[in-house]
C-alpha cells in the first residue's frame, strides 16, 4: 500500500509517494567519502528525517543542490524504516514541486491559536505597563516587528517551532507571568510583561525565514539574547535624540531601563545554558522560571502527541517520558 499523506507515515516498511516541506537540509559524506543529504521533512506537525544517497546526487550535484532547498516542497518517492528508535525515509526520487501543484501554507504547523487574537491580547498586556519609558521602548520595539514577531517560532526545534510560535510563547508567558504577579504584590509587572515580551524578540533576527528557519550570521554570531538588549539600548537612544540634543535619563528611568534589559539578559538562568549574566531580581528569577515552564509543557506535549497511552518514548532533550493511561 503506498501513503500519499507525509502524516500518515508512522511505521517502517511503508511505502510513501507525495509532497513534503524540507524543514532542513545539510549535505554531508559516508565514511568512504560519497555525498548525502540528511534531510527533515515536514508536514504539519510530522517531521520525519530523510536520506537521500549518493546514488542519486552522482552527476547532478549542482541540480540536486537547487532542488533540496530549505523551506521548499518537494515530490519524493521513498521507504520508510528505523534508526535509533526513530523513523526515517530512504528517498528514491524525487524533485521540485510545480508551482500549480501545492500551497506551501498547507505544510507548514501552525499555532493553536489564531494569530490575530494573540496579537490583540499581546498588546492589551502591553498597554497595561505603567512607566511610560518602559512602555513606549516595548511598545515601538514591538510594532516594529510586528510582522515577523507573528509568523516566526520561538525555537528551530523542540519547542514552540511553529508559524506563530515566538507570538504563542510570548503570550502564554505573559498569562503566567500575570497568574503569579497577582499572587505575589511585590513582583513588578511592568518588568514581567516588558520582560517577557522582549526576551525573544530578536529572533526574528536570529533565524532566516518562519517556513524553514536556521541561524542568520548575526544569530551566530551575537544570539537573540544580546540582540533583544541592543534593541532596547537603541530605542532608548532614539527617545533621547527625540527629547533634544542633551537629553538625557534620570535616575530612575536608567534603573529601569537596565532591569528591563537584565530580565532579556538573564533569562536562560545560567551562564552554562548561555545568559550573558544570572538573574538578580525577582522578577529576572520569575521570568527565567515561567520560560522554563512554558518551553518545557510545549515540548513535552509534542512529545508525547503521537506516543500510545501507557508507553515511554524519548523526548530530546528530556530523555524517556510517559504517557498515562485516560480512564474511559
Amino acid at each position: 500500500m503506498i501513503i500519499e499523506d507525509l502524516a500518515l507515515l508512522d511505521q517502517p516498511n511503508q511505502q510513501f509517494q507525495g509532497f513534503g516541506l524540507i524543514r532542513s537540509a545539510q549535505l554531508a559524506q559516508t565514511k568512504k567519502g560519497d555525498p548525502f543529504y540528511n534531510l527533515s521533512i515536514a508536514k504539519g506537525k510530522k517531521e520525519v528525517p530523510a536520506k537521500v544517497w549518493s546514488e542519486l546526487i552522482a552527476g547532478q550535484e549542482e541540480e540536486v543542490k537547487e532542488v533540496l532547498q530549505e523551506g521548499r516542497v518537494i515530490y519524493f518517492e521513498g521507504d520508510t524504516s528505523t534508526y535509533q528508535d526513530q523513523l526515517q525515509i530512504t528517498v528514491r526520487n524525487f524533485r521540485a514541486s510545480k508551482e500549480d501543484e501545492v500551497d506551501t501554507a498547507d505544510f507548514l504547523e501552525m499555532a493553536p491559536e489564531r494569530i490575530e487574537s494573540l496579537q490583540q491580547e499581546l498588546e492589551d498586556y502591553i498597554a497595561l505597563i505603567v512607566d511610560p519609558l518602559i512602555q513606549e521602548v516595548v511598545s515601538s520595539i514591538y510594532q516594529k516587528y510586528k510582522k515577523p514577531f507573528s509568523s516566526y517560532p520561538a525555537a528551530v526545534k523542540n519547542h514552540h517551532s511553529f508559524v506563530g510560535g515566538l507570538l504563542y510563547h510570548t503570550v502564554c508567558m505573559i498569562r503566567l507571568g500575570l497568574d503569579v504577579s497577582r499572587r505575589y504584590p511585590g513582583i513588578n509587572q511592568d518588568f514581567i510583561i516588558g520582560g517577557i515580551t522582549l526576551h525573544d524578540a530578536s529572533k526574528v533576527i536570529e533565524y532566516t525565514s518562519y517556513t524553514a528557519p536556521q541561524y542568520s550570521v548575526p544569530g551566530e554570531f551575537i544570539g537573540h539574547i544580546s540582540m533583544s538588549s541592543m534593541l532596547v539600548d537603541r530605542e532608548v537612544q532614539k527617545i533621547l535624540s527625540d527629547r533634544g540634543e542633551k537629553a538625557q535619563l534620570t535616575k530612575l528611568e536608567q534603573e529601569a531601563v537596565y532591569q528591563l534589559q537584565h530580565c532579556i539578559l538573564s533569562h536562560h538562568g545560567r551562564l552554562e545554558w548561555g545568559s550573558p549574566v544570572e538573574p538578580k531580581t525577582l522578577e529576572a528569577h520569575v521570568i527565567h522560571l515561567i520560560d522554563m515552564i512554558d518551553s518545557r509543557v510545549n515540548m513535552i506535549e509534542r512529545g508525547l502527541a503521537d506516543t500510545p497511552e501507557g508507553a515511554f518514548t524519548k523526548v530530546f532533550p528530556l530523555g524517556k517520558l510517559y504517557k498515562p493511561s485516560m480512564d474511559e
